[in-house]
């Protein structure tokens, strides 16, 4: 099953209406937990559409090589994992994953772009072997998909390999434009929203948030 480029082109501009509407209204833990939650729903349903027609995606619950790995998040993306923090988590969970982000911050900001991409660092909200944050998590982790689960291992056990063939994910191109194109909108609609748009790693994203106490209130 193909997407088709109507089909791409109306998801995105939804999505660029949506986060510049959102957005407009004020960028809020809640409000930005929503549109992360909407637009994750709109990923989901096209990868579930796709995996019925066969597209024999590999990523099932329990598999986590990709939470090993980089993750850069726009604004409000990193404002939806505070609000998990303060709304959705238990206070002792709360707590665990706070450290965890802290901690993770810290030991990137002495690694360069490269070396954080061989480290292998667990990210913070990643607990018993599952996203925390499932709802609210970052577009990009929504996007991620892989049709070879063996791939994904090789990249996690072969750090050294990244940027080789030998590193390659087997993906969707499809579903990879649908993505991308999402991804792009929203970036777009936080510029029109008269918000910075530019990326953050997570870790480091969500920690200035937690050190900043009028956007922790949020």
């Amino acid at each position: 099953m193909k997407v088709s480029r109507e089909r791409i082109n109306a998801a995105a501009t939804a999505a660029f209406s949506d986060t510049t509407e959102t957005l407009g209204r004020g960028c809020n833990a809640a409000s930005c937990a929503a549109l992360c939650k909407r637009q994750n729903a709109v990923i989901e349903a096209e990868i579930e559409t796709l995996d019925r027609g066969s597209a024999a995606v590999a990523c099932r619950p329990g598999c986590n090589f990709c939470c090993h790995q980089r993750v850069s998040v726009l604004p409000h993306e990193a404002f939806a994992l505070l609000d998990h923090l303060r709304t959705r988590a238990t206070a002792a969970d709360a707590a665990v994953i706070e450290r965890r982000i802290r901690d993770n911050a810290r030991l990137i900001d002495g690694m360069t772009v490269s070396q954080h991409h061989a480290a292998n660092i667990a990210c913070a909200f990643l607990v018993e072997g599952q996203c925390a944050a499932y709802e609210s998590r970052p577009s990009i982790c929504a996007s991620f998909h892989s049709l070879s689960r063996e791939r994904c291992e090789h990249s996690f056990n072969h750090p050294e390999d990244i940027g080789t063939p030998r590193n390659s994910r087997p993906a969707l191109l499809q579903l990879t434009a649908f993505t991308d194109a999402l991804i792009e909108a929203m970036q777009t609609g936080t510029a029109t929203a008269g918000l910075a748009n530019g990326k953050a790693e997570l870790h480091q994203a969500v920690r200035a948030l937690l050190d900043a106490s009028p956007y922790a209130e949020g």
